[in-house]
């Protein structure tokens, strides 16, 4: 009768503490909101500083663009005079020209290289904010992930702890003959199970938090622990209309804008290469010292290629093929994005429904039920292996409601990505 009072009170006073969490603070630990990530991907994120300088680049572009062909200045003088019998002779019997040139373009070419090199500067910009777009969706997604599963890692921790401490004391109660064998093979291989659970979840958490930190650039001895608001109150999807959100996604979406300006650089383009069929003209004042014609000749000269055989005609008919192309491309990313809203509004409609149907008291309801079964096991009103069926209930309800409330951020990111616009923003 003594042991088996031992053995209950030890039960109770492991019960009593399940619910607390030993743990280590780390130092090494960054708390940060979604907020503060997206300012660490906006200043360090080395892809969006990259596209910088590739925006800069692009404007480089339209500077040269803009500027006019530098004169050719020649100068001529004799190496030995056989007359004065002098090197450089630089003297009134000595000879020497002087000739300027300088290229006016006809047929607009300047302003036309102007013209694209802006366009260019335009994709280049909407380039940026395309790549801002996949790298926003990369990061809420990360950072989401990454809070839900290290909620459910809190989860597997404190079970497996509690667990730990079950096997020991039933362990110690075998030797004394109070606890069957079979009991301990069951507790022990239910552990088991929510260790290699525990690792497989740790597995992810360490892939997922390190394509986190590569997005902000943090070190990779920096443990992530993201923090989100308790209550989040995020617009309802079934407010929005199919046709609306298709509507936004083309007004919105830098790739589709992208698509759209390399019509417009194609088109340009053409009118560039039909212009360059026509020759540019060459002036140029020319001076010479001991002229043929007479002393001290003052010459103005005119020049310009005879456009018989190369009428660029190879660049012209490339630039409207390409021009074609860019225009079939632009009609099937319209396509693709038409099914790319659908398919995520969706997916977060199910979603959204699912939740609906989920009492949103389930969860502390269940914990308080759970207090329940733990204080009528510490009685010993149920078995051991009940209590263990009703635990392990409980661990995956908890387990799979973690994923659920991802999966509806997670489909509500992916209508803005879709969309291109912020429409559920926390």
């Amino acid at each position: 009768m003594l042991h088996r009072f031992t053995f209950l009170t030890c039960l109770l006073m492991l019960i009593a503490g399940w619910t607390l969490t030993a743990s280590g603070q780390q130092t090494d630990t960054l708390s940060l909101t979604l907020k503060e990530a997206e300012q660490l991907l906006l200043q360090r994120n080395i892809p969006l500083l990259m596209q910088r300088y590739n925006l800069d680049a692009a404007q480089a572009e339209v500077i040269t663009a803009k500027l006019y062909d530098n004169p050719e200045v020649s100068f001529e003088n004799t190496l030995y005079s056989n007359t004065t019998k002098k090197f450089f002779d630089f003297s009134y019997e000595g000879q020497n020209t002087l000739q300027i040139q300088q290229v006016f373009k006809l047929a607009g070419k300047r302003n036309k290289a102007i013209k694209l090199a802006q366009s260019g500067v335009k994709m280049t910009q909407y380039q940026f904010y395309d790549l801002l777009r996949t790298l926003r969706f990369s990061l809420r997604d990360n950072f989401y992930d990454l809070y839900y599963k290290q909620q459910s890692l809190a989860t597997f921790g404190r079970q497996i702890s509690f667990l730990q401490k079950i096997v020991t004391v039933f362990e110690q109660q075998q030797k004394l003959g109070n606890v069957a064998p079979k009991e301990i093979i069951r507790l022990k291989s239910l552990l088991y199970d929510l260790q290699h659970d525990q690792l497989e979840l740790q597995k992810d958490i360490q892939q997922t938090q390190s394509d986190l930190a590569v997005l902000i650039r943090e070190p990779a001895t920096i443990h992530l622990q993201p923090q989100m608001p308790a209550d989040e109150i995020l617009p309802s999807v079934s407010s929005y209309a199919f046709t609306t959100l298709l509507d936004t996604a083309r007004q919105n979406r830098y790739d589709l804008k992208i698509a759209a300006e390399q019509i417009h650089y194609n088109q340009l383009n053409v009118q560039l290469q039909q212009a360059m069929a026509v020759p540019d003209v060459q002036l140029g004042l020319s001076y010479d010292k001991q002229g043929n014609f007479e002393r001290n000749y003052n010459g103005l000269s005119i020049a310009m290629p005879l456009p018989v055989f190369n009428r660029n005609q190879g660049n012209i008919k490339m630039a409207k093929a390409v021009l074609e192309s860019s225009k079939l491309e632009l009609a099937g990313q319209e396509d693709t994005l038409e099914h790319e809203v659908m398919n995520s509004y969706q997916q977060a409609l199910k979603t959204e429904k699912l939740m609906a149907d989920f009492d949103p008291d389930f969860e502390k309801d269940y914990t308080r039920m759970m207090e329940e079964v733990q204080k009528n096991f510490g009685a010993h009103n149920i078995g051991l292996l009940e209590f263990i069926d009703l635990y392990d209930a409980y661990r995956n309800s908890i387990l799979k409601m973690n994923a659920l409330r991802y999966e509806r951020l997670n489909a509500l990111e992916s209508i803005n990505f879709s969309t291109g616009a912020l429409l559920f923003h926390p």
